[in-house]
């Protein structure tokens, strides 16, 4: 079989067609084109065909590759899964994963330490979301271990802390007690220990004292018994009392709060 023709093709003139007895066989590379010297009169096997067409897969998954790692870093594993949706063949993609590399476009030691680094100072997660979403991009343990020693204790408890203060003002109508545990519950899920969690509860809602946890209770005593008026005095009263409790007030305190302030349920006459 003999190359009759070459020609670039018009949407990308680093590729060319290969014409193989006055018909086109296959499309290359230019560096393909110039690595295995087709030229017009040459003769190919079959053989010789299918090796340079493989020579090509790899050379046309190599420049996509390329162009991902472009955006930002990847993990191997990473690459490796965009390979695949390009639908590369296995071989393509280990020869490919090893050109990236020979060429110091993977290492995922320095792509642990970067998304660790980039995670730590632009979000507020927790190291164990962090070292989750590590796994995930297909890193060792060992690594892992190594670049999460980057996210030191310190850090940990002023971005816990920041995020309980988030928390803090979304759940801001609890008892000083209940928005404690609800910011430690929801730091834990963040990804944080819950020693760490326990400290950025109690750093958040250091300044709320008495004052405020009274102010808290007052309006949402006066919430909760319009929301309850339509009841009957007995029923009204069980209930406010059960979803004062439910924001974390003690029986004790609601009591003592509605005797002092007077506050009585009985049908007006």
């Amino acid at each position: 079989m003999k190359i009759t023709s070459i020609s670039v093709q018009q949407k990308n003139k680093e590729r060319y067609n290969i014409f193989i007895d006055e018909k086109y066989n296959f499309s290359v590379d230019e560096e393909v084109l110039a690595r295995y010297q087709l030229m017009k009169g040459k003769t190919l096997t079959e053989a010789d065909i299918e090796e340079i067409k493989q020579a090509d897969m790899v050379r046309k998954g190599l420049n996509k590759a390329i162009n991902f790692l472009s955006h930002r870093v990847r993990s191997e594993k990473e690459i490796r899964d965009y390979l695949r949706k390009q639908e590369m063949e296995p071989f393509a993609v280990d020869e490919i994963l090893k050109k990236l590399a020979d060429m110091d476009y993977i290492n995922d030691v320095e792509f642990a330490e970067l998304y660790t680094k980039t995670q730590i100072k632009t979000t507020l997660k927790g190291p164990r979301t962090i070292e989750r979403e590590l796994v995930e991009k297909g890193l060792t343990r060992e690594i892992i271990s190594q670049v999460m020693e980057e996210y030191a204790s310190d850090i940990q408890l002023e971005n816990a802390t920041k995020q309980a203060m988030k928390i803090m003002k979304r759940n801001n109508k609890s008892a000083k007690k209940m928005l404690q545990q609800k910011i430690i519950t929801d730091l834990i899920q963040k990804g944080y220990s819950s020693e760490v969690a326990k400290m950025a509860a109690i750093e958040a809602t250091s300044e709320l004292d008495v004052a405020d946890e009274a102010d808290i209770l007052q309006k949402q005593v006066e919430k909760t018994i319009r929301k309850n008026k339509r009841y009957k005095p007995s029923i009204a009263k069980q209930k406010t009392i059960t979803s004062l409790m439910q924001k974390g007030f003690s029986y004790d305190t609601i009591q003592s709060y509605l005797t002092e302030n007077e506050i009585s349920f009985e049908e007006e006459e």
